[in-house]
C-alpha cells in the first residue's frame, strides 16, 4: 500500500512537473526519454547490482550534464526523470556508489542524484 500511495505522489508531482515544463505539443515522454536512455547504462553499477561500473555509464553522465546545463530547469528535469524511473521499480542507488562517480568518470555531476531520488525536496 505504501508503494502505490508513494508511486500516486509521485505521479502527481510528475505531472505538475510536466505541466509547468511542457508546451501542448511537447509530451511528458519527449522531456524524460533522452534521459530514460542515458541513466540505464550506470542504474545497475549505481544500484549495487554489478562491481563493474560501464565505460557507457561515464558517457551517459556527461550527456546527462549536457541536458542539465541546457536551460535553468535542466537538473531539475533530469532530476525527475531519473526519479520516474526509479519510483515505479522501487529501486535504490548506494550513497558510496554516487559518490565515486564524479572521480570514477572524471566529471562533475550536474544534477541531482541520491539515493532514493526525492527530487522534490533537493535544492540543487
Amino acid at each position: 500500500m505504501a508503494a502505490f500511495v508513494r508511486s500516486l505522489v509521485l505521479a502527481l508531482m510528475v505531472s505538475r512537473f510536466i505541466t509547468i515544463m511542457a508546451s501542448d505539443d511537447d509530451p511528458y515522454d519527449a522531456i524524460c526519454s533522452p534521459i530514460w536512455g542515458y541513466f540505464p547504462d550506470c542504474a545497475e553499477y549505481l544500484g549495487g547490482l554489478s562491481h563493474h561500473l560501464p565505460k557507457k555509464c561515464c558517457h551517459s553522465i556527461r550527456k546527462l550534464n549536457e541536458i542539465a546545463k541546457k536551460t535553468k530547469k535542466g537538473p531539475k528535469v533530469v532530476c525527475f526523470c531519473i526519479e520516474a524511473f526509479m519510483v515505479p521499480q522501487d529501486f535504490h542507488l548506494k550513497p558510496s556508489r554516487i559518490k565515486k562517480l564524479p572521480k570514477k568518470c572524471h566529471t562533475d555531476i550536474l544534477f541531482p542524484i541520491s539515493e532514493t531520488m526525492n527530487c522534490s525536496f533537493d535544492e540543487r
